[in-house]
């Protein structure tokens, strides 16, 4: 299964990195890309995470409460992207914050990840407390094809200024995670990784 070898990947930045973040690997649902995100809950490793986010989705609390159930029996992580009422009822580890909202705090005892695009962005994320970033697009992805990947070398130079763990999301895969490896990058951020 794709999730083992992208841990793998994930764990060679992890270990390399200055700061660790709770979780080296992180799948973000996109249910037009990833329909059945409880499927690939089923193929994480322990330790990995789960990032909810399909925001509009009619039923998110009916899956919130399915994905907390599949993490609780493997020892997976679960964020839910902008709603800390929700991650609150469900008993999630944290939140999630997409660039689009920006809360003041996570909840108390809950981890709070960030999506991330630049210096300014990693500084804000580090000054709320957040736990570990998100940093986007590292290479040309096909969640955002109009935007300009950062590349290596930026990704990387972000990445060992920032004041917080950061995963590598946008592009990345077990072919070229290697490439970003430096201080502070700890893991890698998913979608289509998974689906391949």
């Amino acid at each position: 299964m794709r999730a083992a070898t992208l841990a793998a990947a994930a764990d060679a930045l992890k270990r390399q990195s200055a700061r660790k973040a709770p979780f080296a690997l992180a799948f973000l649902t996109d249910a037009a890309r990833a329909p059945e995100p409880v499927l690939i809950a089923r193929a994480l490793p322990r330790g990995s995470a789960i990032i909810l986010r399909d925001y509009q989705m009619a039923k998110r609390a009916a899956l919130a409460a399915q994905l907390k159930s599949v993490c609780d029996a493997r020892g997976l992580f679960l964020l839910i992207g902008a709603d800390p009422g929700l991650a609150e009822r469900i008993g999630a580890d944290g939140v999630h914050a997409p660039r689009w909202w920006a809360p003041q705090q996570a909840p108390p005892g809950m981890l709070l990840t960030a999506a991330c695009h630049d210096a300014a962005s990693l500084a804000r994320a580090a000054a709320m407390g957040v736990t570990a970033a998100l940093l986007s697009p590292a290479f040309a992805t096909q969640s955002h094809p109009e935007a300009n990947g950062l590349g290596a070398d930026a990704f990387r130079a972000l990445a060992a200024n920032a004041l917080l763990p950061v995963l590598a999301l946008g592009g990345v895969d077990e072919t070229n995670a290697h490439r970003l490896a430096g201080r502070n990058v700890a893991g890698i951020a998913a979608i289509g990784a998974f689906l391949r």
